[in-house]
C-alpha cells in the first residue's frame, strides 16, 4: 500500500508562545487549539489553507540542552528539516524580514522550485518552497 502524502510534523518545545507566533504571524498558518482543548495554553496547530493542522506543536517544561542541530550530520533522533510548498515569497521574505527573523534562499532550477530556509524558535529548519516563476524580492543585507 503506497504512502500519499506527509499528513503533519509535531514538535515538541520549550518555546511554545514563540512557536505559535513564528507558524501563525510569520508564516501565515492558522493557529487553533488541538483536540480536548479550548485553548492553546499546552499546545497548538498550524494548519494549512485547507484547515487541514500539517505542524502539531507540544509544549513542554522538560528540555534537554546540547550543541544542538548539525546540518548534513547524522544523529539520532534528527529530522534535517521540513518542506511546505507556498505561494507568494514576496510576502514570506517581507514578514521574515521586518521581524527581523535570518534565512536564507537558494533557487534550483533542476526541480523548478525557489526554496527559502528558515529555523523556527526550536531550531527546526523550515523550507518554503516556491514555484521559480515566482518571483522574489532580493535578500536584506547581511547586518553590520
Amino acid at each position: 500500500m503506497p504512502s500519499l502524502h506527509l499528513d503533519h510534523v509535531n514538535i515538541r518545545t520549550a518555546h511554545l508562545d514563540q512557536c505559535i507566533d513564528f507558524y501563525g504571524r510569520l508564516l501565515g498558518m492558522t493557529m487553533r487549539p488541538p483536540p480536548m482543548s479550548t485553548d492553546m495554553t499546552g499546545g497548538a496547530y498550524a494548519c494549512d489553507e485547507s484547515g487541514h493542522p500539517i505542524v502539531h506543536l507540544v509544549g513542554t517544561d522538560i528540555f534537554v540542552p546540547g550543541d544542538g542541530p548539525v546540518r548534513g550530520a547524522a544523529q539520532p533522533g534528527m529530522i534535517d528539516h521540513f518542506a511546505l510548498r507556498c505561494t507568494d515569497p514576496e510576502s514570506y521574505v517581507a514578514r521574515l524580514t521586518e521581524a527581523g527573523w535570518p534565512f536564507e534562499r537558494l533557487e534550483v532550477p533542476q526541480i523548478g522550485r525557489s526554496l527559502i530556509f528558515v529555523r523556527d524558535p526550536n531550531a527546526v529548519l523550515v523550507e518554503l518552497s516556491f514555484p521559480l516563476d515566482d518571483q522574489i524580492i532580493p535578500s536584506p543585507p547581511a547586518p553590520a
